[in-house]
């Protein structure tokens, strides 16, 4: 409408009028209707403009965000910092060899790399890229004789090996394993023939397998030995005892007095065995002995006293009797014993001589 009344000025304006006998066609003024509606129609279209511009910004300022959430764009490293990523879980292979970097060097080693008065601890996770090129590059040839010998090897005795092969076989003889413990006890005794509890040891197990004679050969194969190791002698003469032998058992007992003289337990045994034979006055000078080196014995106390009472020494034997109870050794039935014979040989009276060897 607009348009065709600015076309209709124009022709006015250059004087184009109508005929004579035309009516005059005026340009119409524009209504104020119609300049008002164009207003908002202009208006409108200018918030339609803004609008649209403002949703194409917003959507290029979303877009790369979007892209980012999405994984297709990478946030800037300006813009958005990511959280450090956790340590990764260690291996069962790194922690072994974690493990293993923490155990110290062996002294070969360390005196290799380093003097022995600087060295230094090693460093825990040490990889073998940061150890100093020079270190590592040196052959094991070139270290110097002492430094190799840093470290010799241990060598085993044979006292230590017949000690070990002794108490495997104790052990095997615990579990019931009899064959197992005769070996062991052989072997130990081959590696050392001086070997006292082997040679016990295995005495003893032949005798409670039957094995008597055997048992009795591997006793004497130790008395043979010198310097004599008693023990054997009195191992041999309980063996004896016990198979009703008491005259060899004595007789092996006499045979080795010489080497015993300091042995309270062997003199004591041996006067026990003299006093089974009736032989008392031998048997006080042995029990003598012992209770010279063991003086509050009770057994041997007893002892001694039965062969006072037996040679009619009552108030010797008495006095003796009552040393063995005041030892507080003895077991009850041996204390009964004791009191027993104190009751048969009545009240004590003063001793003319002392009863103490």
């Amino acid at each position: 409408m607009s348009l065709i009344n600015q076309v209709l000025n124009q022709l006015e304006q250059r004087g184009a009028h109508a005929a004579p006998d035309q009516t005059l066609i005026r340009a119409v003024p524009p209504r104020k209707d119609a300049r008002r509606a164009g207003g908002i129609l202009a208006l409108l279209g200018l918030l339609l403009a803004l609008l649209l511009a403002t949703w194409l910004w917003s959507g290029r300022q979303d877009r790369p965000r979007e892209m980012a959430a999405s994984g297709s764009v990478k946030p800037m490293p300006q813009a958005v910092l990511a959280p450090p990523a956790p340590p990764a879980p260690v291996q069962p292979a790194g922690k072994l060899s974690f493990e293993l970097s923490m155990l110290p060097l062996p002294d070969a080693l360390r005196v290799r790399q380093e003097p022995a008065e600087k060295a230094a601890p090693l460093v825990p996770g040490l990889r073998a890229a940061e150890t100093p090129p020079e270190k590592t590059e040196t052959p094991l040839r070139a270290a110097p004789p002492v430094r190799q010998s840093a470290l010799p090897l241990k060598k085993i005795s044979p006292q230590q090996q017949a000690d070990a092969e002794y108490r495997k076989g104790l052990q095997v003889r615990q579990a019931g394993r009899v064959p197992e413990a005769l070996t062991a006890f052989e072997a130990s005794l081959k590696t050392n023939e001086r070997h006292q509890q082997a040679r016990l040891a295995l005495a003893a197990l032949l005798l409670d397998n039957g094995q008597a004679g055997a048992a009795e050969r591997v006793l004497t194969a130790g008395l043979a030995l010198k310097p004599v190791d008693v023990t054997f002698a009195m191992a041999l003469a309980r063996m004896q005892v016990e198979r009703e032998q008491l005259a060899q058992a004595v007789d092996t007992l006499h045979g080795y007095l010489a080497q015993a003289d300091d042995n309270a337990d062997y003199q004591a045994f041996y006067a026990a065995l003299l006093q089974r034979q009736q032989r008392h006055k031998e048997a006080l000078n042995h029990y003598q002995l012992a209770l010279r080196l063991q003086p509050r014995n009770g057994l041997w106390l007893m002892g001694y006293a039965i062969s006072l009472q037996a040679l009619e020494r009552k108030e010797d034997a008495s006095l003796a009797y009552r040393q063995a109870l005041a030892t507080q050794t003895l077991s009850p039935e041996l204390s009964g014993f004791v009191q027993q014979k104190l009751n048969q040989l009545g009240p004590a009276a003063p001793p003319k001589s002392s009863a103490s060897p």
